[in-house]
């Protein structure tokens, strides 16, 4: 197998372009780096000696190719040629090929076990690739052309492979790789045909230039003798979608993603747009439109003076932003409270400081500053080639029209209504859509955004059916007139006929008939229909919010969210006051149990009163648990006040969150014992609670045998759970289709942890979304679940999903899901 050389003026970028192809080839190819030279203060350069010695570390008598990046680099390669014999010389080419794409190009191809020659091609025609992608006439010099639109060799004898492509992305660099390297081994010439082109398959660069998208019908055509044999590993490839998880509900994130969608489909007057929040709708429409305050022409005060006014102005945005986000808490799940906790982070970015006040150092007046600075904010991220970066652009002008407000004195518009209205906007901001009464906005439609919007998700929090994406609907629609929508397949109807309205009037009553249902029994304890009960708890974040839950039916707490408290504050709040919110916290609940997780914060969300440090990626940083035990000062008010709380409401209970170990566990529960200790010695009334921890990261799971015998219960986060299972990124939309609780591998996690909390003798619970999803309740009922926490609005659905569920046959059906390769055959399952 040919072997490859790296060398470059630059070790990190050597170093990376290695790591690409290493990731592309699965470690199939040896691959040496000679990069930088040995002086700290200078490392950028070559080194003739180092290359010397990265040809022998690698070097195969069916060659080396070095690939080198500008100047000295040659020189280096060609000296260090003259060092080493002249038997391995004459194996070594030396590519004029780009660093990078060559070197992609080159790997794939030396993977797939091609002779010298062919890999040397595979390299300079990558270059090709990517110019004929930016400009179809676009040519290399010196006649290097890639394997394109080959002549049959057996055209009469050859056999094909149809195959609709699913994968997101459509065929990019990874498939095209996986796909090389599945029929490279074949004697047999082989073809990939799609939009009336044909080329090699086994060039990753052809490959690239067919442009293959989701969707699109791609053919495998061989010939040849071992021609069947290809042909049946590219239909075993194709099958694995290429190597690639591909969510059935794929299709319509990379419609989504491509705006595909806007370009609206028409069947018997149905217009096609993307589904954000289920439900249906029947109402007039009324056209809502957002804008931005404009900046005032006055004169320039003095620098200390604007600036004043600035910060006046965002502290009280910050105020109002932490009041949304406690009213939000348990409209819906944690994602959408924290919406507002990540406006006032955009907030406290101090480079959109700086921005500003270099701007009124110029005699540029607050107005006018913070007007230009949201503006090209804004554009930044509506420039991102990432779907989900672009819906924050949203976000920003939000962000700025409450300032700019609060500036030039103007309050923040209110929607007020005299009639229920199906709303149709360009887009809606968080704070607009959060204010909306679900009673009046019976529906949303919107030009933009998508299902991963601050809209959207709101939306699904306030229970008002939305769709989104559906371009030009201002001005195709015409307020007063009635039209249809449908949040769970995108369906709008803006001129219903008479069969079209009775149909979606009697869908619409079935489903208010259903919701009366399960509301007129959700104060009622639910069982299933053999008798098993499993406990429904809500997810809240404060006094009014445990009111709301007692009065949807909860049965306890499952989990408080005292973050909430330290993020309402400048400062820490003190031990007073936090006693006093968890004692009101679980009066309301009187004996029924209430869990306060301990301080969760890290990752997304920081505290600016805590020195928690830059970190290169926080959500595998110092978080959780593990920021408490890094601030004990600030852990200590918090569990004096939970252990003074507990001595007057037995029915409190603490967790740890973000816990990995036994050891830190421990150390957690020697210090809660130590304040106990301590408040013992001074006369203070105290008692130590039951301790449970968050079941959130893989290793709390493999140690789940270990750390159950530490506590009384385990409850598990599947949010982030699944964000660390998968490792996916919530928040990334190019992983998306990783991000679900019912992935088998996560299902099996959530078994596992089960399992181990009943061998101990413990109960577990479930307090991330998943929890509040009916569709899931058997399931989780079946897999051993005690007790499901979600937010209150939730709590009627999933109490009538659990009578309708037989718990022997959830076991069953949940060994049967468990079983499951794919999210596909989960969801189908279900």
């Amino acid at each position: 197998m040919v072997s490859i050389v790296i060398v470059s003026h630059s070790p990190d970028l050597a170093k990376g372009v290695h790591a690409l192809a290493a990731q592309m080839t699965q470690g199939k190819v040896k691959i040496a780096v000679a990069a930088g030279v040995d002086d700290p203060e200078n490392p950028i350069g070559t080194d003739a000696v180092a290359v010397m010695m990265a040809i022998e570390e690698v070097y195969s008598p069916q060659g080396v190719l070095v690939l080198v990046d500008m100047g000295s680099a040659i020189l280096s390669t060609d000296m260090a040629l003259e060092l080493i014999s002249s038997e391995q010389a004459a194996n070594v080419h030396v590519c004029a090929a780009p660093l990078i794409e060559g070197t992609m190009s080159a790997s794939v191809a030396a993977a797939a076990g091609m002779p010298l020659d062919e890999v040397i091609n595979e390299a300079h025609s990558a270059l090709l690739a990517k110019y004929q992608l930016l400009d179809q006439s676009a040519k290399l010099p010196g006649g290097i052309q890639a394997n394109y639109q080959p002549d049959p060799v057996d055209s009469e004898n050859e056999i094909e492979f149809e195959w609709q492509v699913k994968n997101p992305h459509g065929i990019h660099a990874r498939p095209a790789s996986a796909i090389v390297g599945a029929i490279s081994p074949f004697d047999a010439q082989v073809w990939l045909s799609c939009h009336d082109t044909r080329v090699s398959a086994k060039s990753i660069n052809s490959i690239a230039l067919l442009g293959v998208k989701q969707g699109d019908s791609l053919t495998c055509i061989a010939s040849g003798e071992e021609a069947q044999q290809a042909l049946q590993a590219f239909a075993l490839l194709a099958e694995s979608h290429f190597n690639e998880s591909i969510d059935e509900r794929s299709d319509e994130v990379a419609v989504e993603a491509s705006h595909q969608v806007h370009h609206v489909a028409e069947e018997d007057g149905r217009l096609s747009a993307i589904g954000a929040s289920e439900g249906i709708a029947i109402a007039p429409i009324w056209h809502y439109r957002i804008t931005m305050p404009e900046a005032r022409e006055r004169d320039y005060l003095d620098y200390e003076q604007e600036w004043q006014l600035f910060d006046q102005a965002c502290d009280i945005a910050r105020r109002d932003l932490a009041e949304l986000a406690n009213q939000t808490a348990t409209a819906g799940s944690k994602s959408e409270s924290e919406i507002f906790t990540a406006h006032s982070q955009m907030l406290a970015d101090p480079e959109l400081g700086n921005q500003i006040k270099q701007m009124l150092k110029d005699a540029v007046n607050v107005d006018s500053a913070w007007l230009q600075v949201i503006e090209q904010t804004a554009q930044a991220y509506k420039d991102s080639p990432s779907e989900y970066m672009q819906a924050r652009a949203n976000d920003v002008y939000d962000v700025g029209r409450r300032v700019m407000g609060l500036l030039i004195g103007e309050t923040e518009p209110q929607i007020v209504l005299t009639e229920p209205v199906i709303l149709v906007a360009t887009d809606l901001s968080p704070s607009d859509t959060a204010q909306l009464d679900p009673n009046m906005v019976q529906g949303i439609i919107l030009e933009q955004g998508g299902s991963t919007s601050h809209s959207a998700i709101l939306a699904r929090a306030l229970g008002i059916p939305a769709v989104v994406g559906l371009n030009d609907i201002m001005s195709r629609s015409q307020e007063g007139d009635v039209a249809i929508i449908n949040g769970s397949s995108g369906g709008v109807w803006l001129a219903p006929m008479a069969q079209q309205l009775e149909t979606a009037q009697q869908e619409l009553e079935q489903l208010h008939r259903q919701r009366e249902q399960d509301q007129a029994l959700a104060m009622e304890k639910a069982k299933t229909q053999d008798g098993k009960l499993v406990d429904v708890f809500a997810n809240l974040a404060s006094v009014e919010d445990a009111e709301q839950a007692l009065a949807c039916g909860a049965e306890g707490v499952g989990l408080v969210r005292s973050e909430f408290l330290f993020m309402d504050s400048e400062k820490a709040p003190s031990e007073q006051s936090q006693y006093e919110f968890y004692s009101r916290i679980a009066g309301v609940f009187g004996e029924k149990p209430v869990i306060i997780r301990t301080l969760d914060i890290g990752g997304d969300k920081p505290l600016a009163y805590l020195q928690q440090g830059a970190e290169e990626n926080p959500f595998l940083g110092c978080r959780g648990l593990r920021l408490c035990l890094q601030n004990v000062d600030i852990f200590k008010l918090q569990l004096n006040a939970l252990l003074r709380a507990r001595a007057e409401h037995p029915n409190l209970q603490v967790m740890f969150p973000m816990v990995s170990t036994p050891d830190e566990l421990r150390q957690a529960k020697s210090l809660l014992e130590s304040c106990y200790q301590v408040l013992q010695h001074d006369g203070v009334p105290a008692a130590i609670p039951d301790i449970g921890i968050m079941i959130e990261v893989p290793a709390a799971v493999a140690n789940a045998k270990q750390l159950a015998k530490e506590v009384s219960f385990f409850s598990i986060g599947t949010n982030d759970l699944t964000q660390y299972v998968m490792a996916a990124d919530r928040g990334n939309d190019a992983v998306s289709y990783l991000v679900s609780a019912a992935q088998p591998a996560v299902l099996r996690m959530i078994e596992m942890a089960a399992q181990a909390a009943h061998d101990a003798g413990i109960t577990i619970g479930i307090c991330g979304e998943m929890a509040g999803d009916p569709k899931l309740t058997a399931t989780l009922i079946g897999l051993g679940i005690d007790e499901l926490s979600m937010s209150p609005i939730r709590i009627a659905g999933v109490k009538q999903a659990m009578r309708t569920t037989q718990s022997k046959h959830a076991a069953l059906k949940a060994k049967e899901i468990l079983n499951a390769e794919t999210l596909e055959q989960v969801l189908a399952m279900l």
